[in-house]
């Protein structure tokens, strides 16, 4: 069988099937000539697009960075680290929009260790600071088997408000115990273009980047 990337050539005596096996082209039907010769074709122009988007990505980070540049420069400032921006043109009737979107994971071991701590500092809590049941409960519910960093990580902010000194020492114990367990394994570039209409508000150009 001859076959040219996805696609089986009319040529072919036979034409193999998802199983394997081999099927005379004439046994074959005029409706799946068709679909394997326009499925094909869709399947090209996709890829097409697809490399097109790419191409067009690399050149929004490149210009996005020469901007980020030249306001370091004019503006005499570092802008150190990934950061969050909106630049518009001069009239403000298009903007493209830079965001960063950092993954938190944690490592789970760690992250038991700090969660058996704050269950202590929570049986101790017999009397006083008592919103901190409800916080640790809620910081540590699971969706569809994953946590929500913000609540795990929202924990931190609530140190301050810990009176007994007993039970503040085990929250930051638990607190650090988080920091060591968090992970940035990756970060995500989101780029979006966008144009004013008639009535003044910004439309979205679609550019489904996220996958690339």
């Amino acid at each position: 069988m001859k076959k040219e990337n996805y696609k089986q050539l009319s040529s072919s005596e036979f034409w193999t099937d998802e199983s394997g096996v081999q099927i005379p082209y004439n046994r074959t039907t005029k409706l799946e000539r068709l679909k394997e010769n326009k499925i094909f074709l869709l399947y090209q122009k996709s890829m097409k697009v697809n490399e097109g988007l790419r191409k067009l990505k690399e050149e929004i980070e490149e210009i996005t960075n020469e901007i980020v540049q030249q306001a370091r420069e004019v503006n005499d400032v570092k802008l150190n680290g990934k950061g969050n921006f909106t630049f518009y043109n001069f009239d403000r009737s298009l903007k493209v929009e830079v965001s960063v979107n950092e993954l938190i994971r944690f490592d789970d071991i760690t992250l038991a260790a700090a969660k058996e701590v704050l269950i202590g500092v929570v049986r101790k809590n017999v009397i006083g600071d008592d919103f901190i049941l409800s916080l640790v409960e809620d910081a540590f519910q699971t969706s569809r088997g994953r946590l929500d960093t913000r609540k795990v990580l929202g924990l931190k902010k609530h140190t301050k408000r810990i009176k007994t000194k007993e039970i503040r020492e085990e929250w930051e114990k638990a607190m650090t115990l988080i920091d060591q367990a968090i992970s940035r394994p990756d970060s995500k570039t989101y780029y979006r273009v966008w144009a004013k209409d008639a009535g003044g508000a910004y439309q979205n150009v679609e550019l489904n980047f996220s996958a690339l």
